[in-house]
């Protein structure tokens, strides 16, 4: 609905529009907030194991609201403009690159193989036991 009410009013901010789009993500980033809370039970914790994945989310995720108050309140008001259009949709490709380095440990330390435990169905008691020895003092 909001690309046939964009391309019905000439690209001009009307109706539907971004909003619809942004009330949207809005809606969405709180109902997976919800459920990652509702999801751990009480007196559970969850730590972030890869904080600059985390950091790269979060910041392109704040970066889209700017992105978006300026394309249509500062440089072009009520309207998108084609070279709007186009830097939009090469932030994409951006992401996926700085998302891809990210998990990979170009911006951070990444030691996965140290922080790896693995418990399998033919692992010994001793082995259980060393494996949550070990969580428990991380």
């Amino acid at each position: 609905l909001n690309v046939i009410d964009i391309f019905a009013k000439e690209f001009f901010l009307e109706g539907l529009g971004p909003s619809t789009i942004v009330g949207s993500a809005a809606f969405n980033l709180l109902m997976i907030i919800a459920v990652c809370i509702v999801a751990i039970p009480n007196g559970e914790v969850r730590y972030i194991k890869e904080m600059p994945v985390y950091v790269c989310t979060a910041a392109f995720s704040i970066f889209a609201y700017i992105w978006l108050l300026i394309i249509l309140m500062g440089s072009s008001p009520n309207v998108v403009t084609v070279w709007e259009g186009i830097f939009t949709f090469l932030f994409f490709p951006v992401l996926l690159l700085t998302s891809f380095a990210a998990d990979k440990g170009y911006f951070g330390s990444l030691d996965r193989k140290e922080n790896t435990i693995c418990i399998c169905e033919e692992s010994t008691k001793d082995e259980f036991a060393d494996a949550a020895t070990q969580i428990r003092n991380e």
